[in-house]
């Protein structure tokens, strides 16, 4: 029986009493000073505040290439993580590409793959680069992963096949050689928010997509409205556990508000009635512990692609349909984690420590 702990958490008195004096709620001010905020203006969470694509290092060039490659005609390949972020990360991209009309009438040629990441490894590898190269992309694109591919993108450059690496995780001693690479984490990046999640970084890509393919007068009209895939950000974001600064607070905000007013994809709707919650009253509880456990539990116990089909597909019949599949996934995911747990606190129970050791159990099987 573990013993519980509350541990108040130190509010900057500061930032705290500013807000206050601006206005905030003393309640509010003390809960946004303690995540913080300092500002009331922080707490602004219009579409207006995100900061701009142009100052997100890389997306211009990435934006570059995709138009060279949508006006072409040439396929293009996304490449995701096996994870909720890297599925909703995959979603935004397919979505926002496959809206694209152009005035040629030419369509988007966009494909995905989420490889078995215990046969092929994490990221882009020389064998994923392989196993992509059978549906003979010229654009490779890899989502929520990539920044460590030194390997698998030298792979891909041996192959003719140009690679766009999309990520926000901390890169290593070494760059991979892509054509572009779009990371608020990479040096030389001035981005504010090191916060984006991989589900944000692609977001932002598909924005500097739009807006170079806007300037080249290529599109019908505008162009799509990309506000209208904000719910998976919103998703992505909270199911990351990123921290919520103000341009990640922005994203999750405006998702949510499209979910509670029924704005969203027909997969979230099937989610949300699985998991036997409103839209109407959505919070990001509902991101972080129901609907994206769900998506994980794809990519943990069958294939991840069941998990982006259900955020790509615009079919609600089938949406419901892969959202009871991914339910009852989640279902024996928990299942197995509960097995797990009981299995580690028998072993603990056998174990006497005297002193105030660390203790490590780990089981192969």
């Amino acid at each position: 029986m573990t013993e519980s702990r509350v541990t108040v958490r130190k509010v900057p008195i500061r930032a705290e009493d500013r807000l206050v004096r601006a206005g905030v709620h003393p309640i509010v001010a003390r809960l946004a000073a303690a995540r913080g905020v300092s500002d009331r203006s922080e707490l602004d969470d219009a579409l207006a505040g995100l900061i701009p694509p142009t100052e997100l290092q890389g997306a211009a060039a990435a934006a570059t290439l995709l138009a060279d490659a949508i006006e072409a005609g040439e396929r293009i390949v996304i490449v995701a993580d096996y994870d909720c972020d890297g599925a909703t990360a995959c979603a935004v991209g397919v979505r926002a590409m496959r809206a694209l009309r152009l005035k040629s009438g030419r369509p988007a040629d966009v494909r995905f793959i989420v490889p078995d990441r215990f046969r092929f490894g994490y990221g882009l590898t020389p064998e994923i680069v392989q196993l992509a190269a059978e549906l003979q992309p010229r654009l490779l694109v890899t989502v929520d992963n990539g920044i460590a591919s030194v390997e698998g993108v030298a792979a891909a450059n041996a192959l003719g096949i140009r690679v766009i690496v999309t990520d926000h995780h901390l890169p290593g001693a070494a760059l991979p050689a892509a054509a572009a690479i779009v990371n608020p984490n990479q040096p030389g990046c001035a981005f504010p928010s090191k916060n984006l999640a991989g589900v944000g970084v692609m977001f932002y890509v598909m924005l500097a997509l739009r807006a170079a393919l806007r300037r080249r007068g290529a599109l019908e009209g505008e162009g799509p409205n990309l506000a209208d895939l904000l719910d998976l950000v919103a998703l992505g974001t909270v199911a990351d556990v990123v921290p919520l600064d103000r341009n990640n607070r922005v994203l999750v905000a405006q998702g949510l508000k499209r979910i509670r007013a029924g704005r969203m994809q027909a997969g979230l709707k099937a989610l949300f009635a699985f998991a036997g919650r409103s839209p109407a009253r959505a919070a990001a509880f509902d991101m972080g512990f129901l609907l994206g456990p769900r998506i994980n539990a794809a990519g943990r116990l069958a294939d991840m692609a069941l998990g982006i089909e259900c955020l790509v597909t615009d079919d609600a019949a089938r949406a419901l349909e892969i959202a009871r599949g991914l339910d009852d996934l989640n279902r024996e995911r928990r299942s197995i984690e509960g097995d797990m747990r009981e299995q580690a606190e028998r072993i603990l129970a056998e174990v006497s420590v005297s002193d105030s050791y660390s203790l490590s159990l780990f089981n192969p099987a």
